[in-house]
């Protein structure tokens, strides 16, 4: 969901007044002109736990039965979910009459709260999110229903697609956008607002995203979760674009082309995404839906250069490395500051990882998350590379950098970066090798002082490993050594020069907003004027 950004005021007071809310009103159709797929499979668990009296919306436990659709006291995450109705999907694939009759109180609920437009749950993208939700569902919410839902539903989202035509193209800028436009293709397609446009919308939703791709397909927020976003979204409108028998503009149509390799690209072997920037693992049931709607094999690559990422897939092992700068402005909302950091795993067995995404507001938590001691790499003073901060970044690392050999089917990656240059002197330089049979890692992190700055006499470090949940760690060699067992039974060793190791607590917000224990593994120590090398290595010693 998008975080609240800052709003033209002048804008909030015109949407506010009278005349605006008489703009909305309209010819109210009398049914549906089509059916509209969904666009995310959803599940029936999390729609029984709805049924149960609780929806949770970015780790927020939150009441079902007439929820405050304007709390003062939750996230704006959490506010954009629960007004973005993308939960719909889970009570639908419940499919029970309990499950409609909730389904649809909800929806009455929510339509007697908002006769009129109200800051947050009419922004563009929680309303083109809200859209595609009611109209993708109205079947299972109309279901035997008798002539009082069918006329407030139908006026409502008419009237909530006049706003988004007006308000799709003020959306901010990213997969925001994108959910806005998405939003009005599908308005557009089911005939609550003219669908003569909808070729016209369509290609503005194609030359927005090409936008937003960087040279190498992927998106410019760089983690998995924009990836997979987008793709969603831009699938979503195609297929409503094939109801109407449409085509598809060649920019759409190249955008989800590009798209999903990106998406493969962060997937580990359990089917989840790889934690970084801003990304949760999420649910591979629902990824291999939207990978297999957008009818394209194109494979992971192995490099992303301009997204700034690294992926050494063999075997069964799989690594991927952050080696590039943040996301630039407009795309750097909840932007990481994990530069240098990796993850890696082992078949379906996670290994290494990164604490992953927040709840997605300006809580401590939140900021904690995006820190650069939240990330498989090293810490300077316990400073972050770059400086997050609730909407985006204030300082930024200056230069991030990797080159990848290949020989003989091993492979090195060399990386630095210069975020502790101006306020400590040192570049970090981060070497890893992975060798040809999957089975041995490793690495080395170096501090080195900058050829005339002024370099600090004495400065802590420290290079974390964080472990997934799962995973059982201890100590042996007086800290010169670790032993790691994998959920499936297979057994690492990772091993240290330059700095004793020592296990410390960590935690996981793999799954959004939920919060696990775990444990990180530190090499920590003190650099002097000269620098420093701490090398590492992680070996399986058996399988399961």
């Amino acid at each position: 969901m998008v975080r609240r950004r800052r709003r033209s005021r002048w804008s909030d007071f015109w949407r506010s007044t009278p005349f605006y809310g008489f703009l909305l009103k309209g010819r109210t159709p009398a049914r549906l002109a089509r059916l509209v797929p969904a666009p995310l499979a959803g599940s029936a668990a999390r729609g029984e736990s709805i049924v149960g009296g609780m929806l949770a919306c970015a780790g927020r436990g939150l009441p079902a039965e007439r929820p405050d659709w304007f709390a003062a006291g939750i996230s704006d995450a959490a506010l954009d979910e629960l007004n973005a109705f993308e939960w719909l999907d889970d009570l639908a694939a419940c499919g029970t009459e309990a499950a409609q009759s909730r389904a649809r109180a909800l929806v009455e609920d929510w339509i007697y709260a908002n006769p009129g437009w109200r800051p947050g749950a009419w922004d563009p993208a929680t309303t083109g999110r809200r859209l595609a939700a009611w109209l993708a569902h109205a079947p299972f919410l109309s279901r035997g229903e008798g002539d009082r839902f069918g006329p407030m539903f139908l006026e409502s989202a008419a009237r909530q697609a006049r706003h988004l035509a007006r308000a799709a193209p003020s959306a901010p800028a990213g997969v925001a956008r994108l959910a806005a436009l998405c939003g009005l293709v599908y308005a557009q397609a089911c005939g609550l607002v003219s669908g003569r446009d909808i070729v016209a919308t369509a290609q503005r939703l194609g030359i927005e995203a090409r936008r937003q791709l960087l040279d190498d397909g992927f998106h410019a927020a760089r983690g998995g979760g924009a990836q997979f976003e987008a793709l969603t979204l831009l699938t979503a409108a195609r297929g409503a674009l094939e109801i109407c028998d449409a085509a598809a503009p060649a920019d759409l149509n190249s955008a989800i082309d590009a798209l999903v390799p990106a998406v493969r690209f962060f997937r580990h072997g359990d089917g989840g995404f790889a934690l970084f920037e801003n990304t949760n693992s999420g649910d591979p049931r629902r990824i291999d839906a939207v990978l297999a709607r957008a009818g394209s094999a194109e494979p992971a690559p192995a490099s992303a250069r301009a997204a700034g990422f690294e992926r050494v897939a063999v075997d069964r092992l799989l690594l991927i490395a952050d080696c590039g700068a943040p996301p630039g402005p407009g795309f750097d909302a909840s932007a990481h500051a994990g530069a240098l950091s990796f993850e890696l795993s082992s078949g379906r067995d996670r290994i290494v990882v990164n604490c992953g995404a927040g709840p997605g507001d300006s809580s401590d938590w939140s900021l904690a998350l995006r820190a650069t001691p939240a990330h498989s790499t090293l810490t300077l003073e316990d400073t972050s590379s770059s400086e997050p901060i609730p909407d985006g970044l204030t300082r930024r690392v200056p230069h991030v950098e990797g080159h990848r050999d290949e020989v003989d089917g091993n492979t090195w990656l060399e990386m630095k970066h210069d975020g502790y240059a101006r306020d400590f002197g040192f570049t970090h330089v981060r070497r890893i090798f992975v060798a040809n049979d999957g089975r041995d890692v490793r690495g080395e992190d170096s501090l080195v002082p900058v050829e005339g700055g002024r370099v600090s006499a004495s400065a802590r470090f420290a290079v974390r490993f964080h472990l997934a949940p799962d995973l059982q760690a201890s100590i042996v060699q007086n800290g010169a050594a670790a032993l790691l067992r994998t959920p499936s039974g297979q057994a690492w060793r990772l091993q240290a020069a330059g700095a004793a190791l020592e296990i410390g607590e960590s935690v996981s917000f793999a799954a959004r907003g939920m919060a696990r224990r775990s444990e990180q593994i530190v090499a920590a120590g003190t650099a002097d004027a000269r620098g420093i090398s701490v090398k590492w290595a992680f070996k399986r010693v058996s399988d399961r």
